[in-house]
């Protein structure tokens, strides 16, 4: 049975006016961000009992609160696709089974992961391992069409604490750093020269190893670049400290049980090349009622759209808030998985969304625009078509 996110939440209080006056920091907001996905995991596993401990999924708060996407095996053929995948993606595909939004994780792991290569070092200033306080870390896999960034990290650990079998997961977070806060960021990730201060969080494997799969949307508001075939992205990590983490078990604050910081010095830096050699863009040019699908590019694996949108509080949208539903539907008829995007606002409150979706196969698509903050009904409903790659 499907549930979404807000009924799990139905039961939690908060003093809003206590948010109101605070003023958090990017790192902050990834911590809550990754302490509901946590919450919204163990209240799930709760009602299912017997079922053996698993760890944090490292998916982004956009994965895990996403409503009703479709779901993939990981091919018809499992162990032609196994081939296409690195040991890194198929243990952690292997992990997210089961799981709430497992069937999703899947779909989007082994998408991006069939289209990813080995990391690999450019010259002496490459670093793709790093090892301390018992501690090793690795990048495994990059994934990179010019919209999406991806890459896998692994770590492997014989900590005496770390390796305890009661721990799910190790992350650079820190439940003390929210009463006393660091100076130094545990954790510091640059990419394109862009810098990034937030946690980064291990799901605990079959075999024991920690993997994370980190993502990033490289055109957004902040970073509107295009990247060329061919072109290099320098990424940077750099980590001094980490927590293993118990998510089944809650210390007399309510934070989730953690070991003690493990210090050290994890430094990775690696070339992502861009590869957008499977990129076609096709012009649509479809608009109704005020709203417009000016293009779409298809990439290895993900479908790029650039929407063109009226301001919604005027009519005749009439909508307060300026912020109708958006969904993007296959052929099969479900809504297809985001994976990240932007808006570009005008000074008339109009805008320009780009929104990089994962690729579902097929060349028949559906827009529809939703009323969300009024009766629900319908401002556009329109079918474009998109050539598929012929590699696909």
């Amino acid at each position: 049975m499907e549930e979404k996110i807000f009924d799990l939440l139905n039961d939690v209080q908060v003093n809003l006016d206590e948010y109101d006056t605070q003023d958090l920091s990017p790192e902050e907001k990834k911590q809550v961000q990754e302490r509901v996905l946590r919450e919204v995991r163990n209240m799930r596993n709760n009602n299912h009992k017997g079922r053996m401990k698993k760890g944090w999924k490292i998916a982004g708060i956009a994965a895990a609160a996403c409503v009703a996407v479709s779901v993939a095996a990981i091919g018809s053929n499992p162990v032609a696709a196994r081939e296409l995948l690195s040991e890194t993606f198929q243990k952690i595909i292997s992990g997210v089974e089961g799981e709430k939004n497992g069937d999703e994780l899947k779909e989007v792991y082994t998408k991006i992961g069939e289209k990813s290569v080995p990391a690999k070092a450019e010259d002496d200033t490459s670093i793709l391992k790093a090892e301390s306080s018992g501690i090793k870390m690795q990048v495994s896999d990059i994934y990179c069409d010019g919209y999406m960034l991806y890459y896998t990290l692994v770590l492997e650990t014989d900590h005496k604490e770390l390796a305890n079998k009661e721990i799910d997961g190790i992350s650079t977070f820190s439940v003390s750093d929210k009463k006393n806060p660091s100076t130094v960021p545990a954790c510091c990730i640059t990419i394109d020269g862009e810098e990034d201060q937030f946690p980064i969080g291990f799901q605990k494997q079959a075999d024991g190893t920690f993997a994370s799969v980190q993502n990033y949307s490289l055109y957004t508001s902040d970073n509107p670049k295009e990247y060329k075939d061919g072109d290099r992205i320098p990424v940077e990590i750099d980590i001094n400290k980490f927590h293993g983490y118990d998510y089944d078990k809650h210390n007399k604050d309510g934070e989730y049980m953690s070991t003690k910081p493990v210090d050290g010095s994890w430094k990775l830096s690696f070339p992502v090349i861009v590869d957008t050699s499977s990129n076609h863009t096709e012009k649509i040019g479809k608009e109704e009622n005020g709203i417009k699908i000016i293009e779409a590019t298809r990439t290895k694996a993900t479908l790029h759209l650039v929407i063109e949108e009226p301001n919604y509080t005027k009519a005749p949208y009439n909508d307060p808030y300026n912020d109708p539903d958006i969904f993007i539907q296959g052929e099969d008829g479900k809504d297809i998985k985001w994976l990240g995007g932007y808006m570009a606002e005008k000074k008339d409150g109009s805008r320009i969304s780009y929104i990089t979706l994962l690729d579902c196969g097929g060349e028949n698509f559906r827009l529809q625009v939703t009323d969300k903050n009024g009766d629900g009904g319908k401002f556009a409903d329109i079918s474009f078509k998109v050539k598929e790659n012929k590699e696909q």
